[in-house]
């Protein structure tokens, strides 16, 4: 018969991935305690959270999820059953800053890695949860813009300014000989 806490645990992990649309599932490894409170603190930041979780009543849980969630179903086709030590970090709306606080944590610590993300109701293996990690956010992508636009017309203002003030430069050179 199944341990009341563990069926608690099970109940816990489904509710968590039924609430949040947007999950990240990482390898902790050999991941300290105190690195992984430093991880939690960044993506507290973010407005994102991490659990540490077992392997087996994690996929105890999809199961669950799975009868009635397709998503799910592929998730428990692609990446079940889970072999090294895992946590599962939800992300809020903005899921692209817990993820990027995640990923630049992860370079840092080489114990940590991304395994599959769940954003948007889209799956990602590891290699394009990294790609989208690495994107910029929307902020930078604005900053870039607005660069880009003011860029022009700065140079523009530039070259029409560039004869007079060497005919400027040039006549002061002379006055002052």
């Amino acid at each position: 018969m199944a341990n009341s806490n563990k069926k608690n645990q099970v109940e816990t992990i489904s509710e968590i991935v039924e609430k949040n649309q947007n999950i990240l599932l990482i390898k902790i490894g050999k991941t300290t305690h105190q690195s992984l409170e430093t991880l939690r603190k960044e993506l507290l930041k973010s407005n994102s959270k991490i659990k540490v979780i077992k392997n087996t009543l994690f996929e105890k849980a999809i199961n669950k999820i799975a009868i009635k969630n397709e998503i799910y179903k592929n998730l428990k086709k692609q990446f079940l059953p889970l072999k090294e030590t895992a946590g599962l970090v939800t992300l809020s709306e903005k899921w692209n800053e817990g993820l990027k606080a995640v990923y630049t944590f992860a370079k840092k610590d080489a114990s940590l890695s991304l395994r599959m993300s769940l954003l948007d109701k889209t799956l990602y293996d590891s290699a394009k949860t990294i790609q989208m990690a690495e994107l910029p956010s929307k902020e930078e992508l604005l900053g870039k813009i607005i660069g880009s636009m003011k860029s022009p017309m700065s140079k523009f203002v530039y070259a029409l300014k560039f004869n007079t003030n060497k005919l400027v430069y040039i006549l002061k050179q002379k006055s002052t000989n």
